[in-house]
């Protein structure tokens, strides 16, 4: 399956990543392109035909990286299995050739690969261009010089990868704040439509089934209003506790506001959804989440047709709990 998953990505030539990144590379590859065209024109002009053509090679990917990034899209297979290893055969050969001049190359490669590659991909990457260069630079400069260029650009790729795991931890906690409730840790509905979305077009292409369970705690205000707002809201924390439970890490669990939750159900038909929904009912019923007082469920399930847009798929399952609700509570209705 991975190895599938990489296919694709590959067969792709993109791949999702997020915005800051994107823009990222599209400054550096822009700034790559405009950096090494002189010196494509110098090489041309001094008879280093092969460094020539590899400059050019390099500054013409950097130029196609660039107006994919602008288009909003990451150049996965262009980043990965062409530009990166073309830096790492010309730039040990511009070592090779030119001697110390060669080796300050080496520096804004280790700082390209963080940016224009996945973060632990570029690991692997500088750790074999290191490899390289060390004994390629061992060649042609002198021990002192040698020594000092070594530590130097080992210094550099741990600054480099300290520098992007500290962007990409913040970037994760930012988007982790985003899209997930504060009080419950489930997600709000800022993924809302996008997860919907998906699931159709997950079903309209591969015919899986997916369904939608919709959940009101009963009479939620009236513990509010006996028991005091801290009372709800460890019921709500209770509640969706339960909830990360009961669920798959295949399935997607929102709150939608206040009492209201959504359950976005992977591979469940709405016989399969019903049972989980019913379950869920009968376990909040039989175990209340207050000492000596009857907390019930209500729940409408929705499986997923294919005339329906997400905002139906939605509308239906809140038709199903406004059903439930209108019974007497305490119930599935799909």
């Amino acid at each position: 399956m991975k190895l599938g998953w990489f296919k694709s990505r590959f067969e792709q030539g993109s791949v999702a990543v997020p915005e800051f990144t994107v823009k990222t590379t599209a400054g550096v590859m822009l700034s790559g392109m405009v950096l090494v065209l002189p010196f494509c024109i110098n090489n041309l002009v001094n008879e280093r035909y092969l460094l020539s053509g590899l400059s050019f090679i390099i500054a013409a990917l950097c130029a196609i990286s660039a107006l994919s990034c602008h288009k909003g899209e990451y150049s996965w297979g262009i980043n990965l299995f062409v530009l990166t290893p073309v830096i790492m055969i010309t730039i040990p050969l511009i070592t090779y050739q030119q001697g110390l001049i060669g080796t300050f190359w080496a520096f804004l490669a280790v700082l390209a690969f963080y940016v224009i590659l996945t973060e632990r991909i570029a690991w692997f990457v500088n750790a074999l261009f290191i490899l390289i260069m060390i004994p390629v630079s061992w060649l042609v400069v002198d021990i002192e010089l040698f020594v000092r260029f070594v530590i130097m650009l080992l210094i550099t790729s741990a600054f480099a990868a300290i520098f992007i795991r500290i962007i990409n931890a913040q970037h994760d906690l930012l988007e982790e704040q985003v899209v997930t409730d504060p009080l419950t840790g489930l997600y709000n509905r800022t993924l809302l439509q996008t997860s919907l979305e998906q699931a159709i077009h997950q079903y309209q292409r591969a015919s899986v089934q997916m369904s939608l369970i919709m959940m009101d705690i009963d009479h939620f205000k009236s513990i509010n209003d006996e028991l005091g707002h801290d009372k709800g809201d460890e019921v709500l924390k209770s509640f969706s506790k339960r909830l990360k439970e009961s669920f798959r890490g295949t399935d997607k669990v929102f709150r939608l506001g206040g009492e209201e939750f959504l359950a976005l159900v992977y591979d469940a038909n709405t016989t399969k959804a019903s049972n989980i929904a019913e379950k869920l009912r009968a376990d909040i019923e039989e175990n209340s989440m207050i000492p000596e007082r009857r907390v019930t469920l209500s729940l409408g399930v929705a499986g997923i047709e294919k005339t329906q847009d997400w905002n139906q798929w939605l509308i239906s399952c809140d038709k199903k709990l406004y059903t439930a609700k209108h019974k007497g509570r305490n119930q599935v209705v799909a």
